[in-house]
């Protein structure tokens, strides 16, 4: 099919369209793997997902009586329903992934946001790199804003960044009642990983999750 006009001088909009180089060769191997939402009712949440999107469940993690996260997608042996693979399957391959869906629930939060606006569910935007160290000492370089360190792990009421634990669905640190439910999830967080994650900030202080392609946990 032949273009319209070869120019934009005829339409009442301006197409620009774009003529990168090719990526810095230090991304290498980086790549959008899952975006994150904070979900009120995580059963509601995946029989959506499944039956209007065709999402699969991949796992989910209850990681104490009141938290909980869940990772759903397409199976990606080919184009959705063209290479079907197993949960098992999309559990190994899920670093290797993108497109995916977390969901992540704190049930006794009555407000599912850490913004102002309470309609807000958006957590953050995961990224998968091939070394969190060298990422790490990159975004160092280039003034990247960094809101979690690897090897940090604090969400304490007097140090804790409110930012990204707000993000995670604990966004009232000074509560006694999460503290506790805190308390009693850490040590599952602990063990998905989450003290070697590195959190980032865009421009707009939208979070970051990044991931190793090869983690050293589940």
């Amino acid at each position: 099919m032949e273009r319209q006009a070869d120019t934009n001088d005829t339409l009442p909009f301006k197409l620009t369209v774009g003529n990168d180089p090719p990526a810095n060769p230090a991304t290498q191997g980086y790549f959008i793997n899952h975006i994150c939402l904070l979900a009120s009712n995580l059963t509601a949440s995946r029989q959506w997902y499944s039956e209007v999107l065709g999402m699969r469940h991949i796992f989910t993690f209850d990681v104490s009586p009141n938290y909980a996260i869940m990772y759903m997608g397409h199976a990606q042996g080919g184009r959705n329903g063209t290479g079907f693979q197993t949960g098992a399957e999309m559990v190994r391959d899920k670093n290797n992934m993108a497109g995916l869906l977390e969901l992540q629930s704190y049930k006794k939060s009555t407000n599912h946001s850490y913004t102002p606006d309470s309609r807000m569910t958006f957590s953050h935007i995961g990224l998968i790199v091939d070394d969190l160290g060298q990422a790490q000492a990159r975004f160092d370089a280039m003034g990247v804003n960094i809101i979690k360190r690897r090897g940090e792990l604090d969400w304490s009421p007097e140090t804790g960044n409110r930012l990204f634990t707000g993000a995670w669905g604990f966004s009232d640190l000074d509560d006694e009642e999460v503290q506790k439910d805190i308390e009693a999830a850490m040590p599952g967080i602990e063990v998905i990983g989450f003290k070697e994650l590195i959190i980032i900030a865009d421009p707009d202080n939208n979070l970051i999750e990044v991931q190793a392609l090869n983690p050293t946990s589940i």
